[in-house]
């Protein structure tokens, strides 16, 4: 049977793989930040990687944006977005999505069924550094973490234990690391961004609080506060959040292994151990 071996949050900044190709302070702590998580997903020789993260309007627009969706295509190329990241073909793990997807209908969640779809920076920028030979096909969930109404942080973690569960009814014995990819308090483009660049972060405070709390592998406690008005007030992208928690559903409540924040950024780096229990 597959199991989960590990579980991991990024942040996708789509400027951090040039900034790391220079030989700046800003360069060296991204690649120094992107090291410490690769070297703990690589340490737990994952078979496919169930990727979360909120597509950026590039999948999903004014037509179509349902809440969750999973990609079972073979593959997909990116980015549809930046032309200044090279442009990957990246493999997928159809039979894991369609066998996940099948189970969470089957368990209450309507969850949307994508085939043929162009992964954005979202995806793409965080894998230039995990996995840049491409060598762990994904299982793309996408979470509507940008256009309101959002999904409740409570249906989120549920949504991630429902997925673990299916994982582990796969009756291939696989090993499968989470990657969670967004921010905590951001503002892209909006009346709320820095007098100095294109964003801003409206909520430190927030971004401290969450911290605090996945610190101590609170997550319920991270769940209760996460409602609607707060990820409001922590930006319009502060609904990236709940990829995390979706991750954190997949992940048992305990401290993590590795915690770090970029605050000029509004987002952090995590790992969480496998199979170790700890404070809810």
């Amino acid at each position: 049977m597959a199991r989960i071996v590990g579980s991991f949050g990024v942040p996708h900044n789509p400027h951090f793989y040039g900034l790391a190709q220079a030989d700046g302070p800003q360069g060296r702590e991204v690649r120094q930040l992107y090291a410490e998580i690769t070297s703990r997903l690589d340490a737990v020789r994952p078979d496919a990687v169930v990727f979360v993260t909120s597509d950026h309007y590039n999948i999903f627009f004014e037509e179509c944006i349902p809440i969750f969706s999973i990609g079972v295509a073979e593959s997909a190329w990116g980015p549809s977005d930046y032309p200044s990241l090279p442009y990957l073909r990246v493999p997928l793990q159809p039979e894991l999505a369609h066998r996940v997807r099948a189970d969470l209908v089957v368990g209450g969640f309507d969850v949307g069924l994508s085939q043929e779809f162009r992964f954005d920076h979202t995806v793409i920028s965080p894998l230039l550094f995990l996995d840049p030979g491409l060598r762990m096909p994904l299982v793309p969930v996408f979470v509507n973490g940008l256009v309101r109404p959002l999904p409740s942080a409570r249906r989120c973690l549920a949504l991630g234990r429902a997925i673990r569960a299916a994982v582990e009814r796969y009756p291939v014995p696989l090993r499968v690391a989470v990657v969670a990819s967004g921010s905590f308090s951001l503002e892209i483009g909006g009346p709320r961004i820095s007098d100095r660049a294109h964003f801003g972060i409206p909520d430190p405070a927030w971004m401290e609080r969450v911290l605090g709390l996945l610190g101590r592998g609170a997550f319920e406690e991270l769940v209760e506060q996460a409602d609607d008005a707060q990820l409001q007030r922590a930006g319009n992208a502060g609904g990236e959040l709940l990829d995390w928690i979706v991750m954190l559903g997949m992940t048992d409540p305990c401290p993590p292994d590795f915690l770090t924040a970029q605050p000029e950024y509004g987002h952090a780096f995590g790992a969480w151990p496998v199979e170790r229990g700890g404070p809810a």
